[in-house]
């Protein structure tokens, strides 16, 4: 079982797309730039903000709005 997954999804955690075109992390799951270019996505990471700012990756735009 994920860690993550123990005690349910946190407001601390974001999501991260996973393949190339990785340099932001999102709190919405639907978020068009999340999902978008089939051709190089691997999935989706779920982490910790800070492991996710840690990583380099800042807030993607469409998603703190």
């Amino acid at each position: 079982m994920d860690p993550h997954e123990q005690n349910g999804p946190s407001m601390n955690e974001v999501h991260v797309r996973v393949g190339l075109y990785r340099n932001r992390y999102h709190t919405d799951t639907s978020c068009p730039a999340l999902n978008g270019k089939p051709e190089t996505f691997g999935g989706v990471e779920r982490m910790p903000r800070e492991e996710a700012e840690a990583q380099g990756l800042g807030p993607c735009r469409t998603c703190e709005t």
